[in-house]
């Protein structure tokens, strides 16, 4: 085993409609520690995230905003590549027992898949007993990342997705004794998941339309994610991704419990630790 590897800081890279934001975490003996963290915005139309087609409009764009990340955060040979909420789909599945989970989750996710099953990356989180959170991307849409991470001298070593490596971070602080629903915000989906008695129960993807009714839309996807989850009568509420700032204040008003799933403690960064929905992972 690498010792030495195992306390090198890591990039997480992560490409959305708007931005590259790039976090360099170092694991510690406790844990994670975030050392910096940079947003580099892009123009428009030069990532649209899809399920379906390649997501990289404009790799030159793409390319250089990369370059320009690495250069203000420092090397590292650790990179993890993460992709945008929406290019995705999933389902929280059982498995049988005696079944392998990502076989199971294949098969079942195959038939609402808009593209051949053979294109499909398959992933499973493991929720507890036998039950999983079940994610396919098409190949060609990891491939488009991962090409121009690559063009910019950033060969991925893992990818992930920006939903789920939000719930690694929101998972561990969740409580079993009270019924919470977090929207995790991406540029142009936004992804719900509800959880009761610390489990989680429900887990949504829908595109975003972040006009000036979305809070009350989004307080509306709020108590259906919690009625589905078993418990409809207010929930604690947490936000994470862009925009999350205006949206708790609004909420608020609203009469709702909502706060930021995360804040960042220490010396200022430049970039709001709330408005990135995967920074959890890492705080």
């Amino acid at each position: 085993m690498d010792a030495m590897g195992l306390f090198r800081p890591r990039l997480y890279a992560a490409l959305d409609a708007t931005a590259v934001v790039g976090a360099t975490l170092c694991r510690t003996l406790s844990g994670r520690r975030l050392e910096r963290l940079r947003r580099v915005p892009l123009e428009s139309g030069a990532v649209v995230p899809s399920p379906f087609e390649p997501n990289v409009r404009s790799a030159e764009a793409v390319r250089d905003a990369l370059v320009r990340l690495a250069a203000e955060l420092g090397p590292t040979r650790d990179v993890t590549l993460v992709l945008p909420d929406g290019t995705a789909r999933s389902a929280i599945l059982e498995t049988p027992a005696a079944v392998n989970a990502a076989e199971f989750a294949r098969f079942r996710l195959s038939a609402g898949l808009p593209y051949p099953a053979h294109e499909a990356v398959v992933d499973v989180m493991p929720l507890g007993a036998r039950r999983v959170l079940a994610v396919a991307v098409r190949r060609s849409v990891v491939e488009s990342y991962e090409s121009v991470a690559i063009a910019a001298g950033l060969p991925p070593e893992r990818v992930e997705l920006a939903p789920i490596t939000a719930l690694e971070g929101l998972r561990r602080r969740v409580s079993a004794a009270t019924s919470t629903v977090d929207v995790i915000l991406g540029d142009a989906f936004l992804s719900i998941a509800a959880w009761r008695d610390g489990e989680l129960r429900v887990f949504r993807t829908r595109r975003r339309d972040a006009g000036d009714s979305e809070a009350a839309r989004l307080r509306l996807e709020i108590a259906r994610s919690a009625s589905l989850a078993g418990d409809g009568h207010g929930p604690q509420v947490r936000l994470a991704g862009p925009g999350v700032g205006a949206l708790v204040r609004e909420l608020r008003q609203l009469g709702d419990k909502v706060e930021p799933a995360w804040q960042a403690s220490g010396e200022p960064l430049s970039v709001d630790a709330e408005e990135i929905p995967w920074l959890g992972v890492g705080l």
